[in-house]
């Protein structure tokens, strides 16, 4: 016996007016491109760690991972990985609008 499944169809082409909305309400997905996200998370990375820490070694101390690792971020070879990302969300106070400017200047 098969499971009755639920089906959730969205369409942001109708205006959906609710107190506390605006007109250009629009789901997350229809504002970011994930792909352009996933492509430039290094360089938004590197670009904040160099704007927060002296150095690589600073990186490296801070989170908690080894001086390579530290410097493949500071070098937007790589991007940090999820848990890495709340560390910096919960302990920066400044980050979420560092990566706001950051996305916004490049949508620009």
């Amino acid at each position: 016996m098969s499971r009755p499944r639920l089906t959730l169809i969205v369409s942001n082409d109708v205006p959906c007016e609710q107190p506390g909305t605006s007109f250009d309400a629009a789901s997350w997905s229809n504002r970011f491109d994930p792909y352009a996200l996933k492509s430039t998370a290094a360089d938004l990375w590197s670009a904040y760690f160099r704007e927060r820490f002296n150095s690589p070694r600073e990186v490296a101390l801070f989170c908690d991972v080894s001086f390579q690792t530290a410097l493949n971020w500071w070098g937007a070879v790589t991007a940090p990985t999820s848990h890495i990302a709340l560390l910096v969300m919960l302990t920066d106070p400044g980050a979420p609008g560092f990566f706001h400017d950051e996305m916004r200047r490049a949508a620009a």
